[in-house]
């Protein structure tokens, strides 16, 4: 069956996109005669500086600067004393003149790179300290910064930022669509370009379904070829179903006979040492004092291990059940949100935690803990120091953040998953917290620099 759809997609690949360019070319002419909400020239933003666009300024630079030099510039501004050694110059100069309160003439931030190292504009720092200065210095504060300019553009996510810098032309956030034609950029709100698309015959969507044709971060599909597509797969699926329902049954329970039959002999040869372990752990138990300093350290982590070997021996054993019997391991237990999290950080050298506000919540404990665990080894394996857990509960969903000092090539979840762009190991482990969270009704979310992972969980309270 899957064969079939895919031969059938192939065939009709170059009729649906002569059908969505046409479309297309329908759409934007319309569009071209309608009153656009909001629009900039290109020429004013092209004028701009890439940094003040780029959503990465807003954000540390842990690309260029060593987290020891932040940090000093940081303790500078608020306490005002110490020395800057290793701080750029213009950072220096620029530091002493907010602890001395002295002005700062326009010309300084005409000579000078506009980011500050600790993120954001130098005149977004300079305002919070000089606010009559505003007017003086809006050309040389970040698009984030003055939300209402530029039509807007600020408002736009990280993504579709970079996309402007990088040369798109298309722009679809929250229903609203942005269109550079004619060296302006023109947004349209929904009540607007909506119809014109209907009547156009094309439908536009961000990207990450099925596309007829990419524009920039979104996919532009024909609505007839769309239509089309549903009934030549619905004919084949058909066909399937009538020719080869059996030999797919077959298939099938032979697989998960076969899978079940593997799973069933790694249980019960896992049982064997894992038993063994176990009691070793209780022989050392009773004579703990007794074990050197380093020994009990050591201890305390084979006792860990030992106790998830055992979880995984169970937890197979329970999927080797009905399907209704598998609900025991994602049975909520009642914890102490800050018991449980001074536990996770006690298994962790030199990982702080920090919660919004203590309570009582109900968590599928094991698997929410292979999901930290997932993410918390890979900050201490291929992230950078130090290490923070972050806790906070809102509106039935409990927030766990793990950040890290790293910076990664790509923060794209989707794509950090792939073997070529993760580290050993990385992508894999991601695969699985993606997969485990799906299944408890939650996600996994990336963001960064710095690197952060977290983890959003229904539950009750």
């Amino acid at each position: 069956m899957q064969l079939a759809i895919f031969l059938l997609t192939a065939l009709l690949s170059p009729v649906a996109l002569a059908a969505v360019e046409q479309a297309l070319d329908r759409f934007t002419a319309s569009l071209e005669h309608a009153a656009p909400s909001g629009q900039l020239a290109l020429l004013e933003l092209q004028q701009l500086n890439a940094a003040l666009i780029q959503p990465a300024s807003l954000y540390p630079a842990f690309g260029r600067f060593a987290l020891p030099v932040l940090s000093q510039i940081y303790r500078f501004r608020r306490q005002c004393s110490g020395t800057l050694e290793g701080v750029p110059a213009a950072t220096r100069e620029f530091e002493q003149a907010l602890c001395d309160r002295a002005t700062l003439p326009e010309s300084w931030f005409a000579g000078h790179a506009p980011i500050h190292p600790l993120g954001g504009s130098y005149a977004w720092h300079y305002l919070t300290r000089h606010p009559q200065a505003a007017p003086m210095l809006q050309r040389y504060l970040h698009v984030r910064e003055r939300l209402d300019a530029f039509a807007g553009l600020g408002r736009l996510s990280d993504d579709n930022l970079d996309a402007v810098v990088g040369g798109q032309r298309w722009l679809l956030q929250r229903n609203v669509l942005w269109w550079e034609h004619d060296q302006v950029w023109r947004r349209y709100d929904a009540q607007v370009w909506q119809p014109l698309a209907r009547q156009a015959g094309l439908q536009l969507q961000a990207a990450g379904q099925r596309c007829d044709l990419m524009l920039g971060t979104m996919c532009a599909n024909s609505v007839s070829a769309i239509d089309k597509w549903q009934v030549w797969i619905l004919m084949a699926a058909a066909a399937m179903i009538v020719f080869a329902p059996g030999n797919m049954w077959w298939q099938r329970r032979r697989r998960r006979q076969r899978e079940q039959f593997i799973l069933q002999m790694l249980t019960h040869e896992l049982r064997t040492p894992i038993a063994n372990l176990g009691n070793i752990v209780e022989a050392f138990r009773h004579d703990f004092d007794a074990l050197p300093e380093r020994a009990q350290t050591g201890f305390g982590r084979l006792a860990d291990g030992v106790q998830r070997m055992r979880q995984l021996a169970n937890a197979s054993r329970h999927y080797l059940n009905a399907d209704d019997e598998r609900g025991i391991l994602e049975a909520p237990t009642w914890v102490l949100l800050s018991e449980w999290l001074d536990a996770v950080a006690g298994q962790r050298q030199g990982l702080q935690f920090c919660m919004g506000q203590d309570r009582r919540l109900a968590l599928p404990l094991y698997w929410i803990n292979l999901c930290l665990d997932n993410v918390l080894d890979n900050a201490y394996r291929y992230g950078a120091a130090p290490v923070r857990l972050c806790a906070s509960w809102s509106k039935g969903c409990l927030r766990l953040s793990v950040s890290d000092g790293g910076v990664l090539a790509e923060y794209r979840l989707a794509r950090l998953q792939r073997s070529d762009l993760s580290g050993p190991g990385m992508g894999l482990g991601l695969a699985i917290v993606h997969r485990v969270m799906k299944r408890l009704k939650g996600r996994i979310r990336l963001n960064g620099p710095p690197t952060t992972f977290t983890l959003e969980l229904p539950c009750e309270s």
